[in-house]
């Protein structure tokens, strides 16, 4: 916790100081929440602060709106869980939000994978345990998110950072995606959720992602921002 608390505190200084926030003569707020993905992390050779390039400031660019990236490389969902309950920081940032980008889980996966030595010896047992642990914290998240403001949520699903595994990685990939999109279809029901297909768009594209990386290109950073873009223009 102490060292979500001191990478928060550095990132909202980032913010204001940093040219990566971007500015709104309305006002109007938007929070980017997760782990490297919204960061933008080896979009630049130094990853000091989140890169300009990040898809929560295009989507800001594109809406005219001022955006705190609060994106932290590394980050796994019980972590953004500890923050959105006892980071004052954290919570006061989104409080002021009108929306909120939340993409997390990709740490998740990639634990269990690095466990596994990418693909040997995975069972689907495993692979439920670690699904069940990510739908109770984006659930918890997003509902700790829902008590602080009325701002509408947009939560990416998990694109595939291993395309070139092919059908070995899809199955587990798949599993984990059909239950996410569940979980954010019953939160739309009593929250302002809406669920960002980035798996989907990523599918059948390895030029998203930068090569012997798992984090996307410029071109897949922008394919980010489209899908969320077009899913806040949906009534």
């Amino acid at each position: 916790m102490k060292r979500i608390m001191v990478l928060l505190c550095c990132l909202l200084l980032m913010n204001v100081y940093f040219p990566s926030s971007t500015y709104a003569e309305q006002n109007r707020q938007m929070t980017a929440i997760g782990d490297s993905i919204p960061y933008g992390y080896n979009l630049t050779k130094e990853n000091k602060y989140p890169s300009g390039g990040a898809f929560p400031f295009m989507m800001g660019e594109e809406k005219n709106l001022e955006v705190t990236n609060l994106g932290i490389p590394g980050l796994t969902s019980e972590e953004l869980l500890q923050a959105a309950r006892g980071n004052e920081l954290f919570r006061e940032t989104i409080k002021n939000s009108d929306y909120i980008v939340l993409y997390i889980g990709g740490n998740d996966l990639l634990k269990i994978l690095k466990d596994h030595k990418n693909l040997q010896g995975i069972e689907m047992e495993e692979v439920a345990l670690v699904v069940r642990n990510l739908l109770f914290n984006v659930y918890s998240t997003v509902m700790e998110i829902d008590e602080l403001t009325d701002a509408e949520i947009l939560v990416y699903n998990i694109y595939n950072p291993y395309p070139e595994k092919g059908a070995s990685l899809e199955k587990p990939l798949h599993y984990i995606n059909i239950q996410y999109n569940s979980l954010v279809e019953l939160l739309s029901h009593f929250t302002n959720v809406k669920l960002v297909d980035a798996y989907q768009a990523f599918k059948g594209h390895p030029e998203y992602i930068i090569k012997g990386d798992v984090h996307p290109t410029a071109e897949g950073q922008f394919t980010l921002a489209e899908i969320g873009l077009n899913k806040m223009e949906e009534s």
